[in-house]
């Protein structure tokens, strides 16, 4: 039995090609069952397919269409391995290093709604959002006063603190943004 704790910050498998390549397999897989099928129980193939089966059967490997139907599958194919091959963005950042034994991770989700919540604590500030992309922290703050520069300064510094309070693993860049709103 392995005493090693599992990882906090893990980088998700690429589903979406794994999801693709079963549905191409599946597909392919039921055509070729249907046509088997049918050519076991009545003899011949359907009549859907008996066009498209005797021009696929009349072609030569080297003619052009199969050449070009072979170089994009093998494209196809090598897209869908490199998807698959290189792991996911994570979806934790490991925060408060160095005082706390152990690691500890938050949700990129988390970290965005802790920082939000605090953006919208600020003066003039009418709503917010956050989002965190990377090393990258986008703060969008919503505000009806004419004077953004006072929410902008505000925002900055509330923002920032939320983020220092966390000592995330890596280091964030913050960009923060005033847009001004009418209030109806």
């Amino acid at each position: 039995m392995s005493s090693a704790p599992p990882r906090l910050v893990r980088r998700p498998a690429r589903s979406v090609p794994a999801a693709l390549l079963g549905v191409l397999l599946l597909t392919g897989g039921l055509v070729g069952v249907w046509l088997l099928g049918s050519l076991l129980l009545d003899g011949s193939w359907p009549a859907s397919a008996q066009g498209a089966l005797a021009d696929i059967g009349a072609r030569r490997l080297d003619s052009t269409p199969v050449l070009i139907a072979a170089g994009v599958l093998a494209a196809l194919g090598l897209v869908l391995l490199l998807a698959a091959a290189i792991p996911g963005r994570p979806s934790r950042r490991l925060v408060l290093g160095g005082e706390v034994p152990g690691a500890s991770a938050v949700p990129h989700r988390d970290l965005g709604r802790r920082i939000t919540r605090r953006v919208e604590t600020v003066d003039g500030v009418h709503s917010a959002r956050a989002t965190l992309r990377g090393r990258r922290l986008d703060v969008l703050a919503r505000t009806v006063v004419d004077d953004s520069e006072a929410v902008l300064r505000g925002a900055r510094a509330a923002a920032e603190q939320a983020v220092d309070e966390l000592r995330p693993e890596t280091p964030l860049r913050t960009r923060v943004r005033v847009q001004r709103i009418r209030k109806d």
